[in-house]
Order: structure tokens, then sequence, then C-alpha cells
């Protein structure tokens, strides 16, 4: 007497995400955030897939359905350190700055020098 093959009714992590068509650790990363396919647990970590929920999840995804997708977390942060542009930014200012000023002084000093030599005001 022959026996009749058993076909599972669910599948295993590797199967089922075969199943589907995406990698294992995909499957993992779908279901740790809530939008996988619904699945059966015997245990802490048996973890098994029915094949009707693989495919309600295929249906699911192949009709454009959406899932809501929750409201991003904003992290209120206290306000750090200048980054490090904007500190050699600051410093090529003060830089530049620093030489307009000399090259202003230069400036001055040759100008009031020269007139003070066509006009007679240079004492020796």
């Amino acid at each position: 007497m022959a026996q009749s093959p058993v076909t599972p009714k669910v599948l295993r992590y590797r199967d089922a995400a075969t199943y589907l068509g995406i990698s294992h650790g995909r499957l993992r990363n779908l279901v740790s955030e809530g939008r996988g396919p619904a699945s059966v647990t015997y245990g802490k970590r048996d973890r098994a897939f029915p094949i009707a929920a693989l495919d309600e999840f295929i249906d699911q995804r192949t009709t454009g359905y959406q899932p809501a997708t929750p409201e991003p977390v904003t992290i209120k942060r206290r306000p750090g350190r200048p980054r490090k542009t904007e500190h050699r930014n600051q410093k090529q200012m003060a830089h530049w700055t620093a030489i307009m000023m000399a090259l202003f002084m230069t400036y001055l000093l040759w100008v009031y020098g020269f007139l003070g030599v066509a006009t007679g005001f240079m004492t020796n």
C-alpha cells in the first residue's frame, strides 16, 4: 500500500522566504517590523508561516495594498559643538580679515607717508 504524500500546511522561515521570493533576513526584518505575513508560534523560538497567510500576504502586496506606516519618531537633541567645517571657515575668515587689515594699514602708511613727503611735513 502506497502512502499518500503529505503536504505541509506551514513553512519555516527559510522555506517561507523561498516561497515569497525574498531572502531569509528580509522576511525576519518584515516580521520584526510588524509588516510581515501572519505566523504561528510553537514555543519561544519556533515560528512557522501558514501557506494561506503567505498567499494572503502576496495578494495584499500585488493589489496595491499599502500598510499604514507609523509616524516617524523625532528625537530631540541638544545643540552640539560646531562642525569642523564651520570651525575651519571661522579660522579662514579670521586669517583673511587679518591679512586685509594689514594691507589696509600698509596702504594708509604708504598714502600718508607719500603725502607727508610731498607736502614737506616729514621731519628728519
